[in-house]
């Protein structure tokens, strides 16, 4: 399942719910054409986990168990990250030259990654074979989802950076309460609330990413889209000073297993109680 791109997993269909999740930065691994000889430094290697999201997996990788539809990608978001704009990326002189957006080649020091510059006509062929299927598959999915139940709920899930979340538990997104009805926000987050954790929303720089900017049109497509990021810190037990350092020598953090199982019972509390709140908001 894992070599398929995107990946899908699909629940049994006597517990179908018209959820979907995405994560699109689940994956860990670099593209099959890159080697060790490709970067610029060896350490850099390390960067291909570095920018997945931190025990993603662990959360929200087997929510098919529960009756939702999984969609995930498993190449690093640093050669194709499906949460951005699909034209989010620098480049000069026909080369790109990118420190952050749909395509990582330069660090944020402005370093180079690679000892291969990229092509702007490579980077369309990249983002043909691995972005656009991304988007057509969640388009797809959601379609499946909508004809089967007449509406459908698109829940995009992440674990956030504790350097950029700092002291944010949990954030929901929904680009300022445009992409989902407020009934299924307060669903979540009272679940989220309930066993402890500290809530908030739209949060600068966490209001929710491409993804569930495309796909939330609750009042247009009966299709609701909510953003949910969990800090990395909660699931780790490596403080927040060192985890970068520790990261970027390739470790991979102790994992707080309370915590991960705190939030695994949480999600599956909300993929329990979504399908009933999303039939009340959509009631005749």
């Amino acid at each position: 399942m894992e070599g398929a791109f995107p990946i899908v997993r699909q629940p049994v269909p006597d517990r179908r719910t018209p959820v979907l999740v995405s994560v699109p930065h689940y994956g860990t691994q670099p593209l099959p054409d890159i080697t060790p000889d490709d970067y610029c430094e060896p350490w850099f290697e390390t960067f291909a986990y570095g920018f997945a999201d931190t025990f993603v997996g662990d959360l929200y990788g087997d929510l098919h168990e529960h009756g939702a539809t999984v969609l995930a990608t498993p190449f690093s978001r640093m050669f194709v990250d499906v949460n951005r704009r699909r034209d989010d990326y620098e480049h000069q002189d026909g080369e790109v030259h990118s420190r952050r957006g749909v395509v990582r080649t330069h660090t944020m020091r402005d370093v180079r990654i690679f000892s291969r510059p990229l092509a702007l006509a490579d980077l369309e062929a990249r983002l043909q074979t691995l972005y656009d299927p991304y988007y057509s598959a969640l388009e797809g999915l959601l379609t499946q989802l909508h004809d089967a139940y007449g509406y459908a709920m698109l829940l995009d899930g992440h674990t956030g950076s504790p350097r950029r979340m700092k002291d944010h538990q949990v954030i929901i997104g929904t680009r300022h309460e445009t992409t989902c009805a407020r009934e299924l926000v307060a669903t979540v987050a009272a679940i989220f609330t309930r066993h402890g954790f500290e809530v908030h929303e739209n949060v600068s720089g966490y209001a929710g990413g491409n993804i569930v900017a495309t796909f939330g049109h609750p009042r247009t497509r009966r299709v609701h889209a909510l953003q949910l990021e969990i800090n990395a810190s909660l699931l780790m037990m490596t403080s927040r000073e060192e985890f970068i350092a520790h990261v970027s020598r390739g470790g991979i953090p102790e994992k707080a297993e309370e915590n991960i199982a705190r939030v695994r019972q949480c999600l599956r509390e909300v993929l329990a109680a979504l399908p009933s709140a999303l039939a009340t908001v959509h009631e005749p």
